[in-house]
């Protein structure tokens, strides 16, 4: 396998735990925010809605791919206001995007050569003074394990059983 196979393979598999995790608050408020202390959580719907976003930017624009147009971006994106339930997308549009934008992720990392790989991202995005194709792949399956970590512990602060 290429490297890019094996980065798309396991950004894949975390976001198989995300789905994973999603799937348990299905029967939930999935727009419901619990606080921890002073601070307020995301909400199972949000991170649904951010990852969309942060995938798009992280494994397509940033990586020099086509990338899809998400016109409720700018909600979910990183350091977003909270969101307005009553003008956010319906869920079918959030999950129909996530898995579009996944698909083509994964298509687009595994044709990546290590050239590439090398290769400064194109949206000059620094990852803590990283800034190669590669650093941004690798931190799109960082991010993605921490949300799907966020969705396990909703699952936990809903009553939910996970293991």
């Amino acid at each position: 396998m290429t490297e890019g196979e094996i980065l798309a393979s396991v950004m894949d598999s975390t976001r198989g735990m995300t789905n994973y995790y999603f799937s348990k608050l299905k029967d939930t408020d999935l727009h419901r925010v619990f606080n921890a202390g002073d601070v307020a959580l995301n909400s199972a719907f949000w991170i649904m809605a951010h990852l969309a976003v942060t995938e798009n930017w992280l494994l397509l624009r940033s990586t020099g791919a086509e990338h899809v147009k998400i016109p409720w971006a700018r909600q979910f994106g990183m350091g977003a206001q909270p969101y307005d339930k009553e003008h956010a997308p319906q869920l079918d549009e959030v999950m129909q995007t996530l898995g579009n934008v996944h698909e083509l992720s994964l298509t687009h990392v595994r044709s990546l050569t290590d050239e590439q790989l090398k290769a400064p991202n194109t949206t000059g995005f620094d990852l803590f003074g990283s800034s190669s194709v590669r650093d941004v792949v690798v931190h799109a399956i960082r991010h993605e394990g921490s949300h799907g970590g966020h969705l396990g512990w909703l699952c936990k602060l809903n009553g939910i059983k996970t293991l």
